[in-house]
């Protein structure tokens, strides 16, 4: 490597050898070495916000619809706390619970008796039990009919009456627990489970 006459003296190199050293043109752009290529960051994982993501089993509920087809929906589950029963919203809605039934049960005897007794049932039941002994005895479908109403009556209002202590009895308990914790789920949250 030869220097130019005139020139001034370059830096010595590692051995006392001089340096050749270059200037670079007027208007010359000097090349500039790429930066090393990074490692592309990772990708986000992130959910878009229209995607929802998929509910856990404790957050779905599943029923059928007109068809009998299985649909899940998530909702979400709130817990209650039960601390105080109206007794006398409870005796108002066991009396004609309970007056429905017996109105029910006395519809249900009334066809269950004219059914017997047209399929001869009654007749086969009386010649029965006139055959063990008991000459004078019938089946009177008018007592038969009352006394089963009178019955059903007072069972009515005894069960009425019972309803209606029992709230009485957890309003007592409740003061002392605390309540009755309930989970509920609210529909108005539901929105079906894709998937």
């Amino acid at each position: 490597m030869t220097r130019p006459e005139g020139a001034p003296p370059g830096p010595a190199g590692v051995f006392g050898a001089p340096i050749e050293t270059r200037t670079a043109a007027p208007n010359s752009v000097a090349p500039v070495a790429a930066p090393a290529p990074a490692e592309a960051p990772a990708r986000s994982r992130a959910v878009p916000r229209s995607v929802a993501p998929k509910a856990s089993s404790d957050n779905t509920v599943s029923r059928r619809d007109l068809w009998g087809r299985k649909q899940r929906f998530e909702a979400r589950k709130v817990r209650r706390l039960v601390r105080h029963v109206d007794p006398w919203s409870v005796l108002k809605l066991s009396l004609i619970f309970f007056f429905c039934l017996w109105i029910m049960f006395l519809i249900a005897a009334v066809i269950v008796w004219s059914v017997a007794e047209s399929s001869g049932t009654v007749g086969k039941i009386e010649s029965f039990v006139s055959d063990l002994g008991l000459t004078d005895w019938k089946l009177d479908g008018k007592v038969i009919f009352r006394q089963f109403g009178l019955v059903g009556l007072v069972l009515m209002f005894a069960m009425t009456a019972a309803a209606t202590i029992t709230s009485i009895v957890f309003n007592l308990v409740s003061d002392i627990i605390g309540g009755v914790w309930i989970t509920v789920i609210e529909e108005e949250t539901s929105r079906p489970v894709s998937g």
